[in-house]
């Protein structure tokens, strides 16, 4: 069994809704939590326990950050909380996702792997916070991109042992 945190911005592209759905269904998966991010992180956490109650499972999830560390005008919502009112979820209140995954990964030392998609604030904070984080995990997937027409200012970073590539 592959022990999974998931952190995602799901409730807007259905990538996010479908990672879930195989990670629910995939034998060789013990998901471990999940965490949201960006615009509206507690819909997303609504929308992630919809999946995962169709699913016939209850996973720990956590609502996280709902900010970037750059400033970047675009900040997505949810559009697909609205088909909440047709799925049975619980409701979330915003709460510390960095900590809730350092906690997980401290708990697994060197067996989870942290899957990231959308906004990486969780994450980037995660090993802010948490610099011994990194080396505690087994792997790291990350994905995102940004698609809109308006160009996003330039990335900066804060303090040493970031790089941009």
């Amino acid at each position: 069994m592959i022990k999974i945190l998931l952190d995602t911005d799901i409730g807007g592209d259905i990538d996010d809704a479908v990672c879930l759905a195989y990670l629910l269904r995939e034998p060789q998966c013990e998901l471990l939590g999940i965490t949201t991010v960006c615009g509206e992180p507690e819909k997303r956490a609504a929308v992630a326990d919809a999946i995962c109650r169709a699913s016939g499972k209850r996973i720990p999830i956590v609502a996280g950050l709902d900010s970037t560390l750059q400033p970047i005008p675009l900040y997505p919502t949810p559009d697909g909380a609205e088909a909440l009112k047709f799925w049975p979820h619980d409701t979330y209140e915003k709460a510390d996702a960095p900590a809730f995954l350092y906690q997980k990964i401290k708990e697994y030392p060197h067996e989870v792997v942290l899957i990231g998609s959308g906004n990486m604030t969780n994450i980037a904070t995660l090993f802010t916070h948490y610099p011994d984080a990194a080396g505690l995990l087994k792997g790291l997937h990350v994905m995102n991109g940004y698609f809109g027409e308006d160009p996003l200012p330039d990335p900066y970073y804060k303090g040493s042992g970031f790089t941009a590539f």
